[in-house]
Formats: C-alpha cells, structure tokens, sequence
C-alpha cells in the first residue's frame, strides 16, 4: 500500500478489518457467504443501483469540473474518497426516507452537518494518527465502545452508570486524539498551514454543498412516488369488490 496514502490509524483499521473478516471466515464460511450474498441482493435492486450511481456520476462530474478549474488535486483524493462514500451515499439514501417526508427539514439536516463542529473535529483528529502500536490498540477500543454505547442506549436494562463510564470512555478517548492533534498543529503551525490540508478540509464540506440540488431532487421524486402510491392505494380501497 502507499505509505502516503493511508496514514497509521487507516492501517490500524484495514489490518483489523482483515483479521476480524479471517476469523469470521475460519469460523463459518457458509454463513459468511450467505450474509454477503443477501447484502448483495439488496443492493442490486433497480432504484438504489440507479439512487447510488448517479450520486457517484453527480460527485465525478464535480470533482471534475473542480480540477478543471484548478480547485481539486489529487492530493485530495482520499479525503474525496471519504467524503462521497461517507457521506454523500449516506446522504443520498436519507433524502429518499427522511427528504420524502420533510424537504426542508431534510435540508436544514444537511446545512448542519457541513457547519458542525464535528467537520473541523474530524479533520484534526484524521490528520494526525498516533504511531501504529498504539493506533492497533486504539482502533480496537473505540470500536468496542462506540458499540456497547449504541447497544446501551436500546437496552433499558442496562444501568446509568455503565452507559457513563461508555461515554465518559469514548469522550476521553476522543479528547487525546483530539489533544494530540493539536499540539501536533501548534508544533509545527507552519506544516499544518498549507494548501494540501485547506483542500482536505473543504473537500468535504463543498461536496455536500454542491450536492445539495441532486437531493432535493431526490427528495422530492421520491415524495411525488410515495404520494402516488397512496393515491393508487387509497383507489383499490374505494372501488367496489
């Protein structure tokens, strides 16, 4: 793998993913299998294939026409990576469901995660990863509890104090990373300040923005399609058997 491609904590990530797919496949091949191929089935469907492909196309020709102005380099290409499959697909299936619903919600939704905190957070932490022995036992950690912490909170038989102790764990965790990464920064100011990591950073923010036309568009073909449906139901209830 390029060495400057995936940074300590994505090879962290990638060798655990191997390791876990492994013990996965030692243990139950069959059942592995089957769960791949059903998850395959449910993605080949006609309306997700032509939703998901054309938010990739939408997202192609922007980074496109991006480059062609002299706004996109290569460089930023793992952050563009990140950016479509993270977001933009997530985004894409949510305008379907939640857009159908509710337009503008919908969008004052997608306006709050291009503004949030969490873009700059997650940019400071991802820049910097911690030398891969501690990165391999870090992963792992974060892991685990961001699960029981997803788990505890559908389970109200779990007590306040475990679902503490996960949080306070997971904010203590994600202030060193984040602690880390600032002194990384302020260490060497000149390092972080360059075009490189400005492109990193907006990459993301400016490809939902630009992707916010498509899901409205979305949104709003998938409202008129489930209007119609219950037009069409409310038609069978009505006419005479």
């Amino acid at each position: 793998m390029p060495p400057d491609f995936l940074n300590n904590r994505e090879d962290a990530i990638l060798l655990w993913t191997v390791v876990i797919l492994a013990y996965a496949v030692k243990k139950d091949i069959r059942g592995i299998g089957g769960s791949f191929l059903s998850i395959l089935r449910s993605l080949m469907q006609f309306k997700l294939m032509l939703l998901f492909g054309s938010v990739l196309l939408y997202s192609a020709v922007v980074v496109y026409a991006a480059n062609e102005l002299g706004l996109w380099h290569t460089g930023a290409l793992k952050a563009t990576i990140y950016s479509v499959l993270g977001t933009a697909l997530v985004l894409a299936g949510e305008a379907v469901t939640d857009g159908a619903r509710s337009g503008r919600a919908f969008l004052r939704t997608v306006l709050r995660r291009v503004v949030a905190v969490t873009v700059l957070v997650g940019f400071l932490v991802n820049l910097y990863a911690l030398p891969l022995g501690l990165e391999l036992v870090g992963v792992p950690v974060v892991f685990l509890f961001a699960v029981m912490q997803v788990a505890t909170q559908h389970d109200s038989s779990t007590p306040p104090l475990v679902r503490k102790f996960i949080d306070w764990v997971l904010v203590a965790v994600g202030a060193f990373y984040l602690g880390y990464s600032a002194i990384r920064v302020f260490g060497d100011l000149d390092g972080f300040l360059t075009r490189e990591n400005a492109e990193d950073f907006l990459v993301g923010p400016a490809l939902t923005l630009t992707l916010v036309p498509f899901l409205y568009a979305a949104a709003l073909m998938s409202r008129r399609e489930q209007q119609n449906l219950r037009k069409r139901f409310r038609a069978r209830l009505d006419s005479p058997v």
